[in-house]
């Protein structure tokens, strides 16, 4: 066993004791080393974001990704839905990119509002669109379980780049094709 494996097995039993675990802490220590490798992905997009000429001008909306991730303020998680449109300028993406995007931002310790703000940033920087919208709504653990254990909050988080900005009908138009989460 790894030595952070050990001290977390200690840990384990020393605050909450040896009997509560469905076989043994050092087993539970495992687990949890192994649920974090899972977080612990590269900076680097790990799939080929397919880009096109641009046919369209409109709004392009994916909306309803269901996303799990992993706050970095409490080590947490938190999982809800994002929501995600842009207005092509000379290229566009492969639809099914978008929720790779939000899914890649997803594997790695992040704070709901960095989160938020990496999906725009990438989107917008791959396609160069004319502007990018992310809404994102999620329930944290580390909320709803520990603390003030509100369990019907929930966190909602929005990015706007470019037209988005600048353009009251555009960020309106947005808002409506989502819902007004």
């Amino acid at each position: 066993m790894a030595i952070f494996e050990k001290q977390l097995a200690k840990f384990l039993a020393d605050t909450f004791g040896e009997t509560v675990w469905d076989d043994s802490v050092n087993e539970t220590a495992k687990r949890w080393m192994k649920a974090m490798n899972e977080f612990k992905t590269s900076s680097v997009v790990d799939f080929n974001p397919t880009t096109f000429k641009a046919t369209a001008n409109q709004l392009i909306v994916v909306r309803g990704i269901e996303f799990s991730a992993l706050c970095a303020h409490h080590l947490f998680p938190f999982s809800g839905t994002a929501h995600v449109g842009y207005i092509p300028n000379k290229l566009m993406i492969g639809v099914s990119k978008i929720p790779r995007i939000v899914h890649h931002f997803a594997a790695r310790p992040s704070t709901q509002e960095t989160f938020t703000r990496a999906i725009a940033s990438f989107l917008k920087d791959t396609v160069e669109a004319q502007g990018v919208a992310v809404i994102v709504k999620s329930v944290h653990t580390c909320m709803s379980c520990r603390g003030v254990k509100e369990r019907n909050a929930s966190m909602v988080t929005s990015e706007m780049r470019g037209a988005f900005l600048t353009s009251m009908e555009a960020r309106q138009e947005f808002l409506h094709l989502v819902g007004g989460v």
